[in-house]
């Protein structure tokens, strides 16, 4: 037999609060003045932004004598097709070797 109980209906209310939006803009109104205080420190701020110094002494002498003797800067290479290249070397003989000795083929003891 069926049973007719199966058709209960059941209501749920269920509530949700939205926002307004207020925590995003306090987030990004924090990041808009972080990053301005940054700029501020870097590009602003007190004081010439260039440091100016006074120098050790009102002259500067400097000599430069030329060496005794001009260098030769010009490098000539000659290359001649003419000549025969170099002959390879020979490879390794190989060493050869006595061959080890076999060991002893005695028969095993058991005592």
């Amino acid at each position: 037999m069926a049973d007719n109980e199966n058709y209960k209906t059941y209501v749920r209310e269920t509530r949700t609060t939205e926002s307004s939006g207020a925590s995003m803009a306090l987030i990004v109104g924090g990041l808009v003045v972080a990053v301005g205080f940054i700029l501020w420190l870097v590009f602003g701020g007190d004081g010439p932004s260039v440091v100016s110094t006074e120098p050790a002494a009102d002259t500067t002498n400097v000599t430069v004598e030329p060496a005794a003797e001009p260098a030769d800067t010009t490098t000539n290479v000659t290359i001649d097709a003419d000549e025969p290249a170099a002959e390879p070397a020979a490879p390794a003989e190989p060493v050869e070797t006595a061959p080890a000795e076999p060991a002893p083929a005695e028969p095993a003891t058991n005592p």
